[in-house]
């Protein structure tokens, strides 16, 4: 069978190629650094990482970077791309180089959010565009990416500051005083973008159009339960199921996720939101963080700040619903960020407020954690990532 390649696929590749190159030349066979974001931490800080052991060397600075609180790589380029919440003004996101080999990071540029607290940031999957959630400005920013991965200025952005099309803030006063956007998770067919609005109990679902002029459109709006404060999500290998986590009410829920005619879906499975609260363990002064969905769909796991503790959840591999299989401590105080090492062995938690990260091994058979094997002192970590 022989191939037709058009001159502008081949002059794309060209361009890529050289990265592409670079990338695979500094890249061991696994992993050997830890980056984490800091809260107000002096920057980007740089650990060894033992894939055998599951231990982390010492936390030195690796660059410069002013509340570093999410990270997203490029698919195929060396190129990380930082939000950075800065006090009182708008915030950006960094572009770094990556050199794996040495374990270095590279300012190579930044762009403007167009609002204040950037608190995620993600890359779809053809590495044409950057999209980031800014949770106190209440508004969602999309970008253009060159061919080598730079950052260009935000073309497509939706403010739900003051905006009816947003829907009515949520009933907890202190903390849905306004609209708050808190992620941006490409949907895995790569035609959608997701963010749950914390103010205002929904989800916006952006279509997207990766390299076009304007590559955001117009978003559907999908209502979460009132008061329950949608803050991260997680997608289900099988790509039909969808996990939110709440943060106000530290609960998990199920909702459906279907495409049709260009069209999204996310339905909302009655009755199968489940507590991250253990008997007892009181609401107030709680929050649910961070979610993650196991490789074989049959675990989510979870961290809950004020309780200061880890959840495993067990997947019904016919309905997607869930239950409770273990809790433990997270080893340090208010869990920000979890994340599985590539072999999904070791699982690690950035400790915010306790200035540590914690490691613990992780039974892919069974979903159990144990540890932490190891508790590393940290100024502030808030996000892990392994280069």
């Amino acid at each position: 069978m022989t191939m037709t390649v058009s001159r502008r696929s081949f002059l794309a590749s060209s361009i890529a190629l050289p990265w592409a190159l670079r990338s695979l030349a500094q890249h061991p066979a696994g992993p050997r650094w830890v980056f984490l974001g800091t809260d107000k931490g002096p920057g980007i800080m740089r650990c060894a990482w033992d894939a055998v052991t599951g231990k982390l060397g010492a936390a030195e600075l690796a660059i410069k970077s002013e509340h570093s609180g999410f990270f997203a790589l490029h698919p195929r380029l060396p190129r990380l791309y930082v939000a950075n919440e800065l006090n009182g003004v708008p915030g950006v996101v960094s572009v770094l180089d990556v050199n794996a080999a040495a374990g270095t990071l590279e300012l190579a540029g930044k762009q403007s959010t167009m609002g204040e607290g950037p608190c995620y940031v993600s890359v779809d999957k053809t590495g044409r565009n950057v999209f980031a959630a800014n949770y106190a400005g209440g508004s969602f920013a999309a970008f253009d990416l060159g061919k080598d991965g730079s950052l260009k200025p935000a073309t497509g952005t939706l403010d739900c500051r003051n905006n009816p099309e947003c829907g009515t803030h949520g009933p907890v006063a202190k903390r849905q005083e306004a609209a708050h956007l808190h992620c941006a998770n490409v949907a895995p067919g790569n035609d959608f973008v997701l963010s749950c609005n914390l103010g205002n109990d929904s989800i916006e679902v952006f279509p997207i159009h990766p390299g076009a002029a304007d590559p955001l459109g117009k978003p559907q709006r999908f209502s979460a339960r009132a008061g329950s404060g949608p803050r991260h999500i997680a997608f289900h290998p099988n790509r039909r199921w969808v996990y939110i986590i709440h943060e106000l009410d530290c609960t998990v829920e199920l909702f459906d996720w279907s495409v049709a005619g260009g069209a999204a879906s996310l339905k909302r499975r009655d009755g199968s939101a489940i507590s991250t609260l253990g008997p007892g363990e009181p609401r107030a002064g709680s929050s649910g963080c961070e979610i993650l969905v196991s490789p074989n769909g049959r675990f989510v796991y979870t961290c809950t700040r004020g309780t200061d503790s880890l959840q495993v959840f067990g997947v019904d591999a016919r309905t997607g619903r869930l239950t409770e299989q273990q809790r433990l401590p997270c080893g340090g105080k208010v869990p920000r960020h979890i994340a599985f090492d590539p072999t999904h062995r070791w699982l690690l938690v950035a400790n915010q407020v306790g200035s540590s990260v914690t490691v613990f091994s992780n039974d892919a058979r069974t979903g159990k954690l144990s540890g932490p094997v190891q508790t590393l002192a940290a100024d502030t970590p808030m996000f892990v990532q392994f280069i």
